[in-house]
C-alpha cells in the first residue's frame, strides 16, 4: 500500500470498495472503472480496494488493465481461497474476502484523509464494511445497487428452478442490508426500480438516485484497433445474431417468446430464417460455465434448438465488444423484473449493428434506447406477457435479416448525456452532497 499519497488542494478522496476489480470482465468491475476513469474530471481522487486476482473464481483478461487511468491508486488484498470455503458451502468473493478487505480500509483511513466511501454491489456483504468505517472513523458512505440483494422473484418461480441456496441467501439479504444501510449518506443504482426496492424495505433512506451504467466511447476503439480472436463463430454463409450475458430463470418468458417469432419465421419465410444462428454467450452465472444448458433447453422446448448456440460460459470484457463487432445483429433480453437493467445497452447501441430488444415495460433500458433512436425495444407488462410480442419479434427479425446492412443511424449527440462521464457526473453530485451533510458517527 502507498503511504505517500497527499491530495491536491481541493480534491477529496473517495475509498471504493470493490471486491471484483480488473483484470476482471464482470459488470461489477467494468463499473467501477467507468467511475474511476472519470472522477478526478470532478475534482475527486479514488483509491480502488480490491482483491488480488489470483483469488477470482471467474477467468480475467490481463489486457482489461490497459482500459485503466494511469496512476490509479489501486489496493489488492488477499482473500480466503475459495477451495477451501467452498467446502462449507462458501464461494461469495465479498465474504472471502471481507476480513482482509476491512484491515486495508482502516490502515487507509487512518494514514489517509478519506472524505467518502463508495461501495458497489454486488457482492453484497461488502456494504458491511460502510456501516464499520462510518462508526470508526465518521466517514459518509453510499451503496451503489447494481443489483437488489433482496428480491421477491425467485420465491415467485416454482421450487425446482430457484437457485439451490436460495433460502439461505434471501435469509443473509434481509439480515445484514438493514444493518449496512441504517448509517448511509444514500443509495444510487443503475435503475430507478432497483433504488425504489430499497427504499420501500428502508424508509430512513432518502430517494436513490438512478445511474446508468453509461457507455465508455474509448473501449470500442481500443478494440478496433486491438481486434480479438472471434471464438464464438467464424466467417461463414450464415447469419449471427448474438446475446451476450447472463440468463436467469426471470427471462424465461421473454426467452419463449424470441424463440417462438423465430419458429414462426422459419415456418413463413424460411428462405431468411433458415440461415440465421442464434448465439447466446456466457449465459451462466458459474464460475466455471458448467450449469447445465438452460437456454439451450428452452429453445428445445420451441423446437429450434438446431439454430440455436449455447456459450454458458463467460467471456471477457474485450471479447465481448469484438463478438458485437463480428454478429450481423444483436439481440438485448429483458427480464420479468421492471428493475432490471442490462449492463450491456449501451455497448450494443454503440456496436452500430441492427438490433432486437425484449423488455418489461417499466424498465429503464426501454427509455434509454427510444431516447437515443434508430433501434426497437419490443415491451410486455402487467397483462401483456411477452408471447404476445412473439408476431411483432417476428417481423423485426425479418426486417433484421433482409434490410441492407447500413451503420446505426442513433442520436449520437443524445447518446453523449448516457456516456460514462455523464454518469460520473451524475455520481459526483450524490458523492458532494453527502460529504456536506457529514456529521455525527455515533451509532
Amino acid at each position: 500500500m502507498r503511504r505517500d499519497r497527499k491530495s491536491q488542494n481541493n480534491v477529496k478522496r473517495v475509498a471504493i470498495i470493490g471486491a471484483d476489480f480488473s483484470p476482471s470482465s464482470l459488470p461489477p468491475a467494468t463499473r467501477i472503472r467507468f467511475f474511476a476513469s472519470h472522477l478526478p474530471e470532478f475534482g475527486w481522487e479514488p483509491i480502488i480496494i480490491t482483491t488480488s486476482p489470483k483469488h477470482y473464481e471467474t477467468s480475467v483478461d490481463p489486457e482489461n488493465e490497459q482500459l485503466l487511468p494511469q496512476h490509479l491508486w489501486v489496493v489488492r488484498t488477499p482473500a480466503l481461497p475459495a477451495a477451501w470455503t467452498r467446502k462449507v458451502g462458501i464461494g461469495d468473493l465479498g465474504i472471502r474476502s471481507l476480513w482482509f478487505q476491512w484491515q486495508a480500509l482502516k490502515q487507509i483511513c487512518r494514514e489517509q484523509k478519506i472524505d467518502l466511501i463508495l461501495i458497489p454491489v454486488p457482492p453484497y456483504v461488502s456494504m458491511i464494511l460502510g456501516r464499520l468505517a462510518h462508526r470508526k472513523f465518521g466517514v459518509p458512505y453510499l451503496i451503489d445497487y447494481i443489483d437488489p440483494w433482496v428480491t421477491e422473484s425467485y420465491w415467485n418461480l416454482p421450487k425446482s428452478r430457484r437457485p439451490p441456496k436460495w433460502p439461505l441467501a434471501d435469509a443473509l439479504s434481509r439480515t445484514v442490508e438493514p444493518f449496512a444501510l441504517r448509517r448511509a449518506a444514500g443509495i444510487v443504482g443503475v435503475s430507478k426500480g432497483t433504488t425504489d426496492s430499497v427504499v420501500q424495505r428502508h424508509p430512513w433512506l432518502k430517494a436513490g438516485i438512478e445511474i446508468p451504467y453509461g457507455a465508455e466511447l474509448g473501449d470500442f476503439d481500443y478494440v478496433r484497433q486491438h481486434p480479438r480472436n472471434n471464438e464464438i463463430f467464424k466467417a461463414d454463409n450464415y447469419v449471427h445474431l448474438s446475446s451476450v450475458g447472463a440468463y436467469t430463470e426471470t427471462m424465461r418468458e421473454p426467452l419463449l417468446a424470441l424463440f417462438e417469432g423465430f419458429r414462426s419465421g422459419l415456418e413463413k419465410t424460411p428462405e431468411v430464417f433458415a440461415r440465421v444462428r442464434l448465439h447466446f454467450v456466457g449465459t451462466s452465472y458459474s464460475s466455471n460455465g458448467r450449469n447445465p444448458y438452460r437456454v439451450a433447453a428452452v429453445a428445445r422446448d420451441a423446437g429450434v434448438e438446431r439454430y440455436v448456440h449455447e456459450h454458458p460460459m463467460r467471456i471477457s470484457y474485450l471479447d465481448s465488444l469484438q463478438l458485437m463487432l463480428d454478429s450481423d445483429g444483436l439481440i438485448l433480453l429483458g427480464s420479468n423484473e421492471p428493475h432490471y437493467t442490462a449492463s450491456k445497452a449501451f455497448p450494443y447501441i454503440l456496436a452500430k449493428k441492427p438490433l432486437l430488444g425484449i423488455f418489461h415495460e417499466d424498465s429503464s433500458v426501454v427509455s434509454i434506447v427510444r431516447d437515443v433512436g434508430d433501434t426497437e425495444v419490443l415491451t410486455f407488462g402487467p397483462g401483456r406477457e411477452p408471447m404476445l410480442c412473439a408476431d411483432k419479434i417476428r417481423k423485426r427479425l425479418e426486417q433484421m435479416l433482409t434490410a441492407d446492412q447500413h451503420e446505426s443511424a442513433a442520436d449520437w449527440k443524445t447518446f453523449e448525456k448516457y456516456s460514462a462521464k455523464a454518469m460520473t457526473q451524475r455520481l459526483v453530485g450524490v458523492m458532494n452532497a453527502a460529504v456536506g451533510q457529514r456529521g455525527d458517527s455515533s451509532q
